[in-house]
């Protein structure tokens, strides 16, 4: 489209029945959160980042981040019905010394949604990023990263190597990447107290008894659990 500048599709949470949300890259800058709403385009189209582009309506000019898409009432066509410079949320538990922003990596293999394999000039080797790709999933983060500062030392979790930030705010956390490394299985439940993990997104201290417990005991039906969705893994 004429005058569009460039736009990268970094991640994506389409639903072709509701409200979509897109964090792209633009011109190789800047980062920009736009949401569009229901029924202006097909689900396959979204999710395939050249398609969204071209269907895009025209970028407005000036300094925002954060863009809504909606029919013109005036001919029923997609246009940008509003953008804002919104002062997203951030991790808030910054205790690890090192920072790097998200411009810096160059971005590789993606391991699950938010994971992915980088490479940075902060660090020698390939790294592991995590991150919130939206505002609301902040909070996850802020949990995990906040588990690590607690592990530190314990060698019970791969290395935090620092924050991501994206213009000033921290959206996500760098971790040593563990390569010999495997899903831990039910076979394994009397060594997984001394197990490396990882994915701790929801986790919380505990000096309830009963209900450490009531989790070990727990514990061999999450190990005979084959989906991998919880991601621990076993040295």
């Amino acid at each position: 489209m004429n005058g569009q500048p460039e736009i990268e599709l970094l991640q994506a949470e389409v639903d072709e029945n509701d409200e979509s949300y897109f964090r792209v890259l633009v011109d190789d800058l800047f980062i920009k959160y736009i949401t569009v709403e229901p029924g202006l385009y097909s689900s396959e189209d979204m999710c395939f980042g050249p398609s969204l582009v071209s269907l895009l309506p025209k970028f407005p000019p000036g300094d925002w981040n954060d863009g809504r898409v909606a029919k013109n009432p005036k001919d029923g066509r997609p246009h940008f019905a509003h953008v804002s410079l919104t002062r997203f949320s951030g991790v808030q538990n910054t205790w690890h010394e090192t920072f790097v922003d998200y411009s810096d990596l160059v971005v590789g293999r993606k391991l699950r949604t938010g994971i992915y394999e980088v490479r940075s000039s902060s660090f020698h080797d390939i790294v592991i990023a995590k991150f919130a790709r939206f505002p609301w999933e902040i909070q996850y983060i802020e949990t995990e990263t906040t588990a690590y500062q607690w592990i530190v030392g314990h060698d019970i979790g791969p290395q935090f190597l620092g924050h991501l930030t994206e213009n000033g705010r921290v959206i996500g956390l760098l971790l040593e990447r563990i390569t010999d490394s495997r899903h831990a299985g039910a076979q394994d439940l009397e060594i997984c107290a001394e197990a490396t993990l990882i994915d701790f997104d929801t986790a919380q201290k505990c000096d309830n008894r009963e209900l450490l417990s009531q989790e070990l005991e727990n514990l061999r039906i999450c190990l005979e659990d084959s989906s991998g969705r919880g991601g621990g893994g076993l040295l």
